[in-house]
């Protein structure tokens, strides 16, 4: 494997990233939606909602993530771990595929009230990018709040 991204030998533009792959590589870019703004390379915050009840039903935090395996590698293999950045005493979450698992390659389990891991349970023969939108609920002192990981996966022969 040549990493194109470190040789720059890739034809990405300047607003997109390399992103390295086994045999080739991958432009990505980060646009946030309406309501939100980038925080960092990989990451997009809700902007202040004030009184718009619509908006406060949106997750606070979208954060991107970019997996590369080859394919048919041993199932079932844990292959994120997701949780609040602090875990509070009490605090409860729930971890669930929202999208993109249309063939039913990942599942989700929880380790402990305040962590949870996406577990690849089927073997991916083939290569192919999935898009996996993760949504995790996180009960806090009464209070739900919602944050979203997009897991761009690239499985390589």
């Amino acid at each position: 494997d040549i990493d194109e991204c470190v040789a720059e030998s890739h034809n990405c533009s300047f607003n997109e990233t390399c992103f390295n792959i086994q045999g080739g590589f991958r432009c990505l870019s980060l646009e946030c939606p309406e309501n939100y703004r980038k925080s960092g390379d990989t990451r997009c915050e809700r902007l202040p909602c004030n009184e718009n009840k619509e908006c406060q039903s949106l997750p606070l935090r979208i954060t991107y993530y970019h997996l590369s395996f080859p394919t048919n590698i041993q199932v079932p293999t844990d292959i994120f771990r997701m949780g609040p950045s602090n875990a509070v005493p009490g605090d409860k979450i729930t971890l669930s595929i929202i999208s993109g698992n249309a063939e039913g390659f990942f599942t989700t389990k929880k380790v402990n009230n305040h962590s949870g891991i996406v577990v690849m349970q089927q073997q991916i023969t083939e290569p192919r990018d999935l898009l996996l939108t993760i949504q995790m609920q996180l009960s806090r002192h009464g209070t739900i709040n919602m944050f979203i990981a997009k897991l761009f996966i690239f499985v390589s022969a």
